[in-house]
């Protein structure tokens, strides 16, 4: 296995998982070891039981051909690259079989077929807005709150204090009568605790994720996640869902 790809992925999984969201409670350990020393035994078998992330790497390896835990496929459904362009809305197919087979609610498989999608974006911010935040393990409310919380978002640091905190100006998820917009210049304070899992420094720019800063951003990864987040609001409408029940946190 790529211990490149399983780290990119547990950085991202780490912060769902840490709140009992995702994921099994084991899944911390092996996360935290594969992120900071490149041990990443039993990474694999911890996202295999995320019950929406494993499905979308299905989804995508078998589109394009590839592995669900190669690198290019991570990094597609979490930042985007253009592996991507290769998905058609054919293949959403894929994905809903996939949840099928990973135990979704059937009501919620039925109810995402009545809404198949013009242009299919398998990334994180399409299951957070097409299927919807917490839709599939119940665990937090389907909100604009919940959204741009779950949401992989990009922000520029602007100070860390003597203390840690740290404050950043970040991408940030609006709705707009029917259609949700983008606001680029939004000031958010982060704690101390936000940096858990990197060092950044004053001028970075990085990925925000359940109030972690995740990952420090090069400039590919700045355009990629900008550019495939505007395509995902661009072609996701608003909808609401009568049928979302917040439940007791997965384990």
């Amino acid at each position: 296995m790529d211990t490149r790809a399983l780290a990119l992925a547990s950085r991202f999984a780490y912060s769902p998982n840490a709140r009992g969201y995702c994921g099994r409670s084991s899944a911390q350990k092996a996360f935290i070891h594969c992120i900071k020393n490149g041990e990443c035994d039993g990474v694999v078998a911890e996202l295999s039981h995320f019950i929406v992330l494993h499905p979308y790497l299905l989804t995508i390896a078998q589109a394009v051909g590839a592995s669900p835990f190669d690198y290019e496929v991570i990094e597609a459904y979490w930042l985007g690259n253009n592996l991507l362009n290769k998905i058609t809305s054919a293949d959403y197919e894929l994905l809903l079989n996939a949840f099928e087979t990973q135990g979704v609610a059937p009501w919620l498989i039925a109810q995402l077929r009545t809404r198949w999608p013009s242009h299919f974006i398998p990334t994180h911010l399409f299951q957070v807005l097409h299927v919807g935040v917490g839709q599939a393990s119940g665990s937090v409310p389907f909100d604009i709150h919940s959204i741009n919380e779950c949401a992989v978002r990009w922000a520029k640091v602007e100070q860390i204090t003597s203390t840690g905190d740290v404050s950043v100006r970040s991408a940030r998820i609006m709705q707009k009568g029917g259609a949700y917009i983008l606001k680029e210049d939004y000031e958010e304070k982060l704690k101390r605790d936000a940096c858990a899992l990197t060092t950044p420094v004053a001028g970075s720019w990085v990925a925000l994720h359940w109030g972690h800063i995740v990952k420090i951003l090069r400039d590919e990864e700045l355009a990629n996640l900008t550019l495939w987040t505007k395509q995902t609001l661009m072609y996701v409408p608003v909808f609401s869902s009568p049928h979302t029940q917040v439940q007791s946190p997965k384990q």
